[in-house]
């Protein structure tokens, strides 16, 4: 029986991990609307600076590309780092189960 109720106690706290993973994942996508602002700003003050003949307007547009280009490839590559470690977690739950199973 104390076998039994540390099974269940650690699938509670793996339950708990998981649902953890989960949420931040969920929060995570949920910040994406920041990304869209920041990169749909960027060409109106990309515009804004050629249009009132700024001498730096080149170097802000170059900037501004390169930072929206940076901000959604760090934030897909967080994503998909999120989305593997809630897949091995996964992986990993459905493996200690089906040993516990076995014969």
């Amino acid at each position: 029986m104390n076998l039994t109720h540390n099974h269940l106690k650690g699938m509670t706290s793996e339950e708990g991990q998981k649902q953890l993973l989960e949420k931040n994942l969920e929060a995570h996508r949920n910040r994406k609307w920041i990304v869209n602002c920041i990169c749909a700003i960027a060409p109106i003050v990309a515009t804004l600076c050629i249009y009132l003949r700024l001498p730096q307007a080149v170097i802000i547009t170059v900037s501004l590309i390169f930072i929206c280009a940076t901000i959604r490839i760090l934030h897909r590559t967080l994503e998909k780092k999120m989305e593997l470690r809630l897949k091995r977690f996964k992986q990993e739950q459905r493996k200690s189960t089906f040993e516990l199973y076995r014969p």
